[in-house]
Protein backbone atom coordinates (compact mmCIF):
# COMPACT_ATOMS: atom_id res chain seq x y z
CA UNK A 1 0.00 0.00 0.00
CA UNK A 2 1.30 3.27 -1.10
CA UNK A 3 2.04 6.09 1.71
CA UNK A 4 0.33 8.79 2.51
CA UNK A 5 1.86 12.23 1.88
CA UNK A 6 -0.70 15.86 2.71
CA UNK A 7 0.10 18.70 1.26
CA UNK A 8 -1.62 22.15 1.79
CA UNK A 9 -0.35 24.96 -0.77
CA UNK A 10 1.66 27.96 0.73
CA UNK A 11 1.51 31.15 -1.42
CA UNK A 12 4.86 32.83 -1.90
CA UNK A 13 5.27 35.50 0.57
CA UNK A 14 2.64 34.14 2.76
CA UNK A 15 2.56 36.01 6.54
CA UNK A 16 3.78 33.59 9.41
CA UNK A 17 0.97 33.58 11.22
CA UNK A 18 -1.05 32.37 7.87
CA UNK A 19 1.68 29.26 7.42
CA UNK A 20 1.45 28.54 11.27
CA UNK A 21 -2.47 28.32 10.79
CA UNK A 22 -2.26 26.01 7.79
CA UNK A 23 0.32 23.71 10.12
CA UNK A 24 -2.13 23.34 12.76
CA UNK A 25 -4.60 22.49 9.64
CA UNK A 26 -2.43 20.07 7.79
CA UNK A 27 -2.00 18.27 11.51
CA UNK A 28 -5.68 17.79 11.90
CA UNK A 29 -6.05 16.67 8.35
CA UNK A 30 -3.44 14.00 8.75
CA UNK A 31 -4.81 12.59 11.68
CA UNK A 32 -1.34 12.91 13.45
CA UNK A 33 -3.39 12.80 17.21
CA UNK A 34 -2.98 9.16 17.36
CA UNK A 35 0.36 9.48 17.17
CA UNK A 36 0.29 10.98 20.49
CA UNK A 37 -1.22 9.41 23.92
CA UNK A 38 -1.63 11.42 27.08
CA UNK A 39 1.00 12.53 29.15
CA UNK A 40 3.61 11.45 26.54
CA UNK A 41 7.33 13.55 26.35
CA UNK A 42 6.91 14.34 22.97
CA UNK A 43 10.33 15.79 21.38
CA UNK A 44 9.44 18.69 18.33
CA UNK A 45 12.55 18.59 16.48
CA UNK A 46 13.54 21.46 14.65
CA UNK A 47 16.32 23.97 14.07
CA UNK A 48 16.84 27.07 15.35
CA UNK A 49 18.67 28.22 12.60
CA UNK A 50 22.58 30.01 12.80
CA UNK A 51 23.14 33.28 13.74
CA UNK A 52 22.72 35.61 10.83
CA UNK A 53 20.43 33.33 9.05
CA UNK A 54 17.08 34.20 8.59
CA UNK A 55 15.59 31.32 6.56
CA UNK A 56 14.37 28.84 9.35
CA UNK A 57 11.06 28.42 10.66
CA UNK A 58 9.66 30.89 13.00
CA UNK A 59 8.82 30.28 16.06
CA UNK A 60 4.75 30.99 15.09
CA UNK A 61 5.05 27.45 13.03
CA UNK A 62 6.88 25.75 15.86
CA UNK A 63 4.19 26.66 18.26
CA UNK A 64 0.98 25.50 16.32
CA UNK A 65 2.73 22.06 16.72
CA UNK A 66 3.34 22.57 20.18
CA UNK A 67 -0.60 23.49 20.86
CA UNK A 68 -1.82 20.17 19.04
CA UNK A 69 0.23 18.63 21.26
CA UNK A 70 -1.38 20.01 24.14
CA UNK A 71 -4.52 18.99 22.84
CA UNK A 72 -3.57 15.69 22.83
CA UNK A 73 -2.23 16.03 26.74
CA UNK A 74 1.33 15.15 25.58
CA UNK A 75 3.69 16.80 27.26
CA UNK A 76 6.08 18.72 24.26
CA UNK A 77 9.71 19.91 24.51
CA UNK A 78 11.57 21.72 21.60
CA UNK A 79 14.70 19.25 20.58
CA UNK A 80 17.84 20.31 19.38
CA UNK A 81 21.83 18.90 19.25
CA UNK A 82 24.90 21.07 19.77
CA UNK A 83 26.81 21.26 16.77
CA UNK A 84 30.53 19.69 16.01
CA UNK A 85 31.35 22.87 14.51
CA UNK A 86 32.43 26.27 16.32
CA UNK A 87 29.63 28.54 16.97
CA UNK A 88 26.79 29.83 19.02
CA UNK A 89 25.83 26.05 19.04
CA UNK A 90 28.68 24.20 20.29
CA UNK A 91 27.33 23.71 23.99
CA UNK A 92 24.26 23.72 25.43
CA UNK A 93 23.83 26.86 27.11
CA UNK A 94 25.24 28.81 24.10
CA UNK A 95 22.24 27.03 22.09
CA UNK A 96 19.52 27.93 23.89
CA UNK A 97 20.42 31.46 24.53
CA UNK A 98 20.96 31.44 21.49
CA UNK A 99 17.84 30.08 20.95
CA UNK A 100 15.86 31.98 22.92
CA UNK A 101 17.51 35.60 20.68
CA UNK A 102 15.91 33.79 17.57
CA UNK A 103 12.50 34.08 19.03
CA UNK A 104 11.85 30.39 20.73
CA UNK A 105 11.35 31.29 24.32
CA UNK A 106 8.44 29.64 26.58
CA UNK A 107 6.41 32.71 26.02
CA UNK A 108 6.53 32.38 22.33
CA UNK A 109 6.47 28.73 21.83
CA UNK A 110 4.96 27.51 24.82
CA UNK A 111 7.26 24.39 25.69
CA UNK A 112 10.52 24.43 27.09
CA UNK A 113 13.97 23.61 25.09
CA UNK A 114 16.03 20.65 26.25
CA UNK A 115 19.34 19.91 24.30
CA UNK A 116 19.28 16.54 23.56
CA UNK A 117 23.23 15.53 24.05
CA UNK A 118 23.72 17.11 26.83
CA UNK A 119 26.33 19.93 27.41
CA UNK A 120 28.38 19.31 25.19
CA UNK A 121 27.28 16.56 23.13
CA UNK A 122 28.28 14.09 25.61
CA UNK A 123 24.69 12.48 26.35
CA UNK A 124 24.35 10.16 23.97
CA UNK A 125 23.10 6.74 23.76
CA UNK A 126 24.57 3.40 21.90
CA UNK A 127 22.16 1.62 19.60
CA UNK A 128 22.39 -1.33 18.04
CA UNK A 129 21.92 -1.28 14.29
CA UNK A 130 23.79 -3.77 12.53
CA UNK A 131 23.56 -2.46 9.14
CA UNK A 132 26.32 -1.99 6.14
CA UNK A 133 28.43 0.79 7.60
CA UNK A 134 27.28 0.97 11.52
CA UNK A 135 26.86 -1.77 13.32
CA UNK A 136 26.27 0.86 16.63
CA UNK A 137 24.66 4.17 15.88
CA UNK A 138 25.24 6.96 19.05
CA UNK A 139 22.03 8.83 19.64
CA UNK A 140 21.05 12.20 21.99
CA UNK A 141 19.82 10.15 24.65
CA UNK A 142 16.71 12.16 24.84
CA UNK A 143 15.53 11.52 21.85
CA UNK A 144 16.04 7.95 22.61
CA UNK A 145 14.07 8.68 25.76
CA UNK A 146 11.62 10.29 24.35
CA UNK A 147 7.78 8.87 23.89
CA UNK A 148 7.03 10.85 20.36
CA UNK A 149 8.65 12.82 18.06
CA UNK A 150 7.80 15.41 15.66
CA UNK A 151 9.91 16.40 13.34
CA UNK A 152 9.77 19.89 11.57
CA UNK A 153 12.13 20.16 8.99
CA UNK A 154 12.54 23.17 6.69
CA UNK A 155 13.99 21.84 3.38
CA UNK A 156 17.03 23.27 2.02
CA UNK A 157 20.53 22.54 -0.12
CA UNK A 158 22.91 21.23 1.99
CA UNK A 159 26.94 21.33 0.93
CA UNK A 160 27.68 17.78 2.62
CA UNK A 161 24.36 15.61 1.42
CA UNK A 162 23.15 17.64 -1.25
CA UNK A 163 19.54 18.55 0.20
CA UNK A 164 18.65 18.66 3.74
CA UNK A 165 15.20 17.93 4.77
CA UNK A 166 13.56 14.80 7.00
CA UNK A 167 16.75 12.47 7.00
CA UNK A 168 19.26 14.82 8.47
CA UNK A 169 16.38 17.07 11.11
CA UNK A 170 16.52 13.03 12.25
CA UNK A 171 19.52 11.18 11.63
CA UNK A 172 22.08 13.91 12.20
CA UNK A 173 20.14 16.54 14.11
CA UNK A 174 19.28 14.23 16.53
CA UNK A 175 22.47 12.14 16.35
CA UNK A 176 25.00 12.71 19.66
CA UNK A 177 28.61 14.36 19.08
CA UNK A 178 29.85 10.62 18.66
CA UNK A 179 27.10 9.53 16.29
CA UNK A 180 27.54 13.03 14.27
CA UNK A 181 31.52 12.00 14.35
CA UNK A 182 30.57 8.62 12.77
CA UNK A 183 28.91 10.50 10.18
CA UNK A 184 31.43 12.42 9.23
CA UNK A 185 34.26 10.12 8.91
CA UNK A 186 35.80 10.03 5.82
CA UNK A 187 35.00 13.62 4.42
CA UNK A 188 38.44 14.89 4.98
CA UNK A 189 39.29 17.83 3.22
CA UNK A 190 42.32 19.07 0.94
CA UNK A 191 43.53 22.71 1.03
CA UNK A 192 44.58 23.97 -2.85
CA UNK A 193 47.90 25.43 -2.47
CA UNK A 194 47.72 27.90 -4.91
CA UNK A 195 44.38 29.52 -4.01
CA UNK A 196 44.93 29.16 -0.71
CA UNK A 197 45.92 33.22 0.65
CA UNK A 198 46.60 32.18 4.54
CA UNK A 199 43.63 34.45 5.75
CA UNK A 200 43.58 31.70 8.91
CA UNK A 201 39.76 31.54 8.85
CA UNK A 202 39.83 27.48 8.06
CA UNK A 203 41.96 27.79 11.12
CA UNK A 204 39.91 29.36 13.34
CA UNK A 205 36.61 27.99 12.59
CA UNK A 206 38.28 24.01 12.95
CA UNK A 207 36.69 22.74 16.20
CA UNK A 208 39.47 20.12 16.43
CA UNK A 209 42.12 22.76 15.70
CA UNK A 210 43.33 20.21 12.53
CA UNK A 211 45.01 23.43 10.57
CA UNK A 212 47.65 25.53 11.00
CA UNK A 213 48.86 28.34 8.99
CA UNK A 214 51.90 27.77 7.35
CA UNK A 215 53.68 30.32 5.46
CA UNK A 216 52.23 30.10 1.85
CA UNK A 217 49.45 27.75 3.01
CA UNK A 218 47.02 25.93 5.63
CA UNK A 219 48.18 23.00 6.49
CA UNK A 220 45.37 20.12 7.51
CA UNK A 221 46.70 17.41 9.28
CA UNK A 222 43.70 14.69 7.94
CA UNK A 223 44.92 12.43 11.73
CA UNK A 224 43.17 15.39 13.58
CA UNK A 225 40.23 16.42 11.16
CA UNK A 226 36.78 14.86 12.08
CA UNK A 227 35.42 15.94 8.56
CA UNK A 228 32.68 18.62 9.89
CA UNK A 229 33.35 20.48 6.32
CA UNK A 230 33.83 23.85 8.39
CA UNK A 231 37.10 24.60 6.70
CA UNK A 232 34.77 24.09 3.49
CA UNK A 233 31.82 26.83 4.10
CA UNK A 234 33.92 29.35 5.60
CA UNK A 235 36.65 29.53 3.14
CA UNK A 236 36.04 33.28 0.92
CA UNK A 237 38.32 31.88 -1.76
CA UNK A 238 37.82 27.93 -3.00
CA UNK A 239 40.65 26.70 -1.55
CA UNK A 240 38.87 23.77 0.29
CA UNK A 241 37.87 20.62 -1.79
CA UNK A 242 36.62 17.61 -0.57
CA UNK A 243 36.12 14.34 -2.93
CA UNK A 244 32.43 14.16 -2.62
CA UNK A 245 32.00 11.64 -5.27
CA UNK A 246 32.67 8.73 -2.83
CA UNK A 247 32.57 10.47 0.67
CA UNK A 248 28.98 11.69 0.70
CA UNK A 249 27.57 8.38 -0.26
CA UNK A 250 28.80 7.02 3.06
CA UNK A 251 27.70 10.53 4.68
CA UNK A 252 24.17 10.22 3.65
CA UNK A 253 23.92 6.75 4.36
CA UNK A 254 25.30 7.02 7.72
CA UNK A 255 22.47 9.61 8.12
CA UNK A 256 19.97 7.35 7.26
CA UNK A 257 21.47 4.79 9.82
CA UNK A 258 21.17 6.87 12.31
CA UNK A 259 17.49 7.93 11.57
CA UNK A 260 16.78 4.05 11.72
CA UNK A 261 18.68 3.89 15.41
CA UNK A 262 16.61 6.75 16.54
CA UNK A 263 13.13 6.05 15.08
CA UNK A 264 13.97 2.41 16.50
CA UNK A 265 10.94 1.33 18.94
CA UNK A 266 8.72 4.51 18.17
CA UNK A 267 5.91 2.65 15.48
CA UNK A 268 3.22 5.10 15.41
CA UNK A 269 5.05 7.90 17.69
CA UNK A 270 6.68 9.77 15.10
CA UNK A 271 4.96 12.19 12.35
CA UNK A 272 7.02 14.24 9.79
CA UNK A 273 6.35 17.51 8.11
CA UNK A 274 8.70 18.95 5.22
CA UNK A 275 8.36 23.25 5.03
CA UNK A 276 8.62 24.04 1.26
CA UNK A 277 9.32 27.41 1.94
CA UNK A 278 12.18 30.07 1.69
CA UNK A 279 14.27 27.39 -0.16
CA UNK A 280 18.07 27.90 -0.72
CA UNK A 281 20.67 26.29 -2.02
CA UNK A 282 22.74 26.41 1.61
CA UNK A 283 20.90 25.06 4.91
CA UNK A 284 19.96 27.13 8.10
CA UNK A 285 23.16 26.25 9.44
CA UNK A 286 25.47 28.88 7.51
CA UNK A 287 25.28 31.99 9.39
CA UNK A 288 24.55 34.48 5.92
CA UNK A 289 21.07 35.87 5.34
CA UNK A 290 20.36 33.69 2.02
CA UNK A 291 17.43 34.78 0.04
CA UNK A 292 15.38 32.29 -1.55
CA UNK A 293 16.01 30.86 -4.71
CA UNK A 294 12.55 29.17 -5.40
CA UNK A 295 9.31 30.24 -4.94
CA UNK A 296 7.36 29.36 -1.44
CA UNK A 297 5.33 26.10 -2.36
CA UNK A 298 3.77 24.42 0.37
CA UNK A 299 3.77 22.43 3.67
CA UNK A 300 3.51 18.18 3.28
CA UNK A 301 3.44 15.58 6.08
CA UNK A 302 3.48 11.94 6.64
CA UNK A 303 4.72 9.21 8.72
CA UNK A 304 7.01 7.78 6.35
CA UNK A 305 10.55 9.73 6.46
CA UNK A 306 10.96 8.17 3.00
CA UNK A 307 8.06 9.23 1.48
CA UNK A 308 7.94 12.63 2.30
CA UNK A 309 11.61 12.72 1.12
CA UNK A 310 10.51 11.74 -2.43
CA UNK A 311 7.65 14.16 -2.40
CA UNK A 312 9.28 16.54 -1.30
CA UNK A 313 11.51 16.32 -5.02
CA UNK A 314 9.14 15.31 -7.16
CA UNK A 315 7.34 18.39 -5.83
CA UNK A 316 9.67 20.85 -6.30
CA UNK A 317 10.98 19.16 -9.81
CA UNK A 318 7.36 19.92 -10.88
CA UNK A 319 7.32 23.69 -10.02
CA UNK A 320 10.64 24.77 -11.08
CA UNK A 321 10.86 22.37 -14.21
CA UNK A 322 13.85 21.10 -13.17
CA UNK A 323 15.99 18.93 -10.36
CA UNK A 324 16.83 21.91 -8.07
CA UNK A 325 19.17 20.22 -5.42
CA UNK A 326 21.06 18.31 -8.60
CA UNK A 327 21.23 21.82 -9.74
CA UNK A 328 22.32 23.57 -7.01
CA UNK A 329 25.12 20.73 -5.58
CA UNK A 330 25.93 18.79 -9.28
CA UNK A 331 28.60 17.18 -7.73
CA UNK A 332 26.36 15.45 -5.45
CA UNK A 333 24.17 12.56 -5.57
CA UNK A 334 21.34 13.50 -2.90
CA UNK A 335 19.09 10.70 -4.13
CA UNK A 336 21.49 8.20 -2.28
CA UNK A 337 20.10 9.34 1.58
CA UNK A 338 16.28 8.46 -0.41
CA UNK A 339 16.99 5.18 -1.48
CA UNK A 340 19.16 4.09 0.65
CA UNK A 341 16.56 4.89 3.56
CA UNK A 342 14.09 2.35 1.77
CA UNK A 343 16.35 -0.55 1.51
CA UNK A 344 16.73 -0.19 5.12
CA UNK A 345 13.47 -0.34 5.60
CA UNK A 346 12.49 3.28 6.92
CA UNK A 347 9.48 3.73 4.60
CA UNK A 348 8.50 3.53 0.59
CA UNK A 349 8.84 5.98 -2.00
CA UNK A 350 5.43 5.10 -3.04
CA UNK A 351 3.36 7.28 -2.21
CA UNK A 352 0.05 8.77 -2.63
CA UNK A 353 -0.74 12.82 -2.53
CA UNK A 354 -3.31 13.72 -0.62
CA UNK A 355 -3.81 17.73 -0.69
CA UNK A 356 -5.46 19.14 1.85
CA UNK A 357 -7.96 22.42 1.53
Amino acid sequence: MKSKVYFIRVENGEGVSSVAQKTRQLFDFAGFSDAIDKNDMVAVKTSFGEKGNFGHLKPPIIKAVVDKVKDCKGKPFLIETNTLYVGRRTNAVDHISHAYDHGFSYENVGAPIIIGDGLFGEHGVQVEINQKLCKYAYVAGVAKAANAIISIAHVTGHLATGMGATLKNIGMGLSSRGGKLAQHSGVIPQILKKRCNTCGACGRWCPVGAIKMGEQYAILDPKVCIGCGECLSVCQFDAVKIAWDESTVNLQKKVAEHCLAILKGKTGKVVFFNFLTHITKHCDCMDKPFAPDIADIGIIASRDPVAIEKATTDIIQERIGKDFFKDAWPNIDYTIQISYAQEIGLGSMDYELVPCG
